[in-house]
């Protein structure tokens, strides 16, 4: 019974340490899409439906965020890593309320927003941001 007790262990023992072995000198896991942290500022008016505008988001939260936006003066303040985004959260859609996206695309060029159909529209030619996950910074 002993001797059953003892092979057992060992060969337990072993199935565990090749099981483990198998995980070294592998490089480290790097996901497939970045995170920046970011305010929201504002949004444009074009649309009737809310949920159509794009949201105006400054990536300025931490000190070494890139620079991935542009310059805008929004109601006198003006923002230096500014972004739009249309597929932000309802509960996010708050000016002020800080951010973490995860994203793997923001577009080469500025996206001039078209087809507002509100008359006093007001948008701004800002490169977008296309998110996979975001989630509120507190």
């Amino acid at each position: 019974m002993m001797k059953k007790l003892y092979y057992l262990s060992a060969f337990s023992f072993l199935i565990l340490m090749t099981l483990s072995s198998g995980s070294c000198n592998k490089p480290p896991f790097k996901p497939d899409y970045q995170n920046i942290a970011g305010y929201v500022i504002g949004k444009e008016v074009c649309n009737a439906d809310e949920n159509n505008d794009y949201w105006l988001l400054d990536f300025t939260v931490y000190p070494n965020s890139p620079q991935i936006g542009d310059t805008l003066e929004l109601n006198g303040t003006t923002f230096s890593n500014v972004l739009k985004v249309k597929e932000l959260g309802a509960r996010l859609k708050h000016t002020g309320i800080m951010v973490s996206i995860d994203y793997k695309k923001i577009s080469s060029n500025k996206i001039i927003t078209t087809g507002c159909t509100e008359p006093n529209s007001i948008t701004y030619p800002l490169k977008e941001i296309f998110i996979i996950n975001q989630f509120e910074i507190r």
